[in-house]
């Protein structure tokens, strides 16, 4: 990976899904945090699943292909790169194998205007290539080619902007052998670099990075513990420990002298505690995705953590969706994308465009009004 690679953003995306027809019109991010406002149904789950499956498919082997055409814009640096592709059905006599009867029928990529690779059907064109071998029907021409220079950035860049999707599955724990085997590796890691940043471990579980902050980067656990006794005063330690029975190593908190398993926690709770850390340690440029960002928390925890989210790191770049009115008016309305669905067509309009005023305390009220004189509501 291109090391060398700073500040990745995406800049927007286009999708059609070709399966039932839903038309998501193009839709600029803001560079910081974007908040997907409209109301249930219209597509802003939609819109967070297409970034996350695009960001898949150009550096994973292994991903199921659905019919779609997709467009998005990825900003790295100054560099600007365009990126369109179609998946749709493929003949017969092209079948990669049974289950998947989808393969790329067109793709194209561009740099700053100037274009690197396209296809469309059997015919292929690459930049700096006379001639090139036929490509994978069921892999994007990205991940073929992630090897040239000529992709190195956009490779880099994307790596570094995996997406970081909330909705956590906070019960599940890690198993004892792969907790053992991570454990090795920290240990020889820093062994061999004593002074690593913490992001060489910011791609693992969450409760992975308790238990190397806590033994290794104890200023972050601090922090990390801090940010959490804020919300829960009753908490007196957060740890990771093992649970012979389970085979599984757990989150576990000690409160009033007692100490709770991560299945013996509250799910708001963990959650929380899964955000905090997730937020203290991500690595840099990564993107964010958030789905209804309330779903499972506190009245508190949403104060706090959208405080967190809008304030504590400035490199990361958040798309969120909410129908909650406390986050909602957290996020200024120059940061707003109204969704809104005629039929199968999903646009966006800035908040000003859609009429609802420049106040932040009215907007959101404004909004609803709207809605419901409109009889969406």
């Amino acid at each position: 990976m291109n090391e060398g690679v700073k500040y990745v953003k995406i800049q927007w995306i286009e999708l059609e899904n070709l399966k039932t027809g839903l038309k998501i019109e193009r839709i600029h991010f803001n560079k910081d945090v974007t908040l997907l406002v409209g109301l249930s149904g219209v597509g802003k789950t939609q819109i967070l699943s297409a970034v996350e499956y695009s960001l898949r498919l150009a550096v994973d082997k292994d991903v199921i292909l659905h019919p779609y055409r997709v467009g998005m814009g990825i900003l790295i640096g100054s560099d600007e790169y365009e990126w369109f592709y179609e998946i749709n059905k493929i003949h017969e006599d092209d079948l990669i194998n049974e289950e998947n009867r989808h393969g790329f029928i067109f793709e194209k990529l561009t740099h700053n205007g100037e274009k690197i690779f396209e296809r469309k059907n059997e015919k292929v064109s690459v930049i700096g290539y006379d001639k090139v071998p036929q490509p994978k029907k069921d892999e994007s021409l990205i991940l073929q080619y992630s090897e040239d220079e000529n992709l190195d950035t956009l490779i880099g860049g994307i790596r570094k902007l995996y997406s970081v999707e909330m909705e956590l599955e906070v019960k599940g724990g890690i198993r004892s052998e792969s907790f053992s085997r991570w454990k090795s590796k920290v240990r020889d890691i820093l062994k061999d670099e004593n002074d690593a940043d913490f992001k060489t471990f910011s791609h693992l579980p969450a409760a992975m990075k308790i238990y190397i902050s806590k033994n290794y980067y104890y200023d972050l656990y601090v922090k990390i513990f801090e940010a959490v006794k804020e919300l829960f005063i009753e908490i007196e330690d957060i740890d990771v420990e093992e649970d012979r029975a389970r085979e599984m190593y757990l989150v576990s908190i000690q409160v009033y002298g007692k100490k709770l398993l991560q299945h013996d926690i509250s799910n708001g709770m963990l959650k929380t505690i899964y955000y905090i850390v997730e937020l203290f340690t991500m690595s840099e440029d990564s993107l964010v995705l958030i789905d209804e960002f309330e779903n499972g928390l506190g009245v508190n925890c949403i104060d706090l953590l959208s405080e967190l989210m809008l304030s504590e790191r400035d490199d990361l770049q958040f798309i969120i969706t909410s129908h909650h009115p406390k986050i909602i008016k957290a996020v200024d309305i120059d940061k707003w994308k109204i969704i809104d669905r005629e039929a199968n067509v999903v646009r966006n309009s800035e908040s000003l465009v859609y009429g609802i005023g420049n106040s932040q305390h009215d907007a959101y009220f404004n909004l609803i009004n709207r809605w419901e004189f409109e009889g969406k509501i």
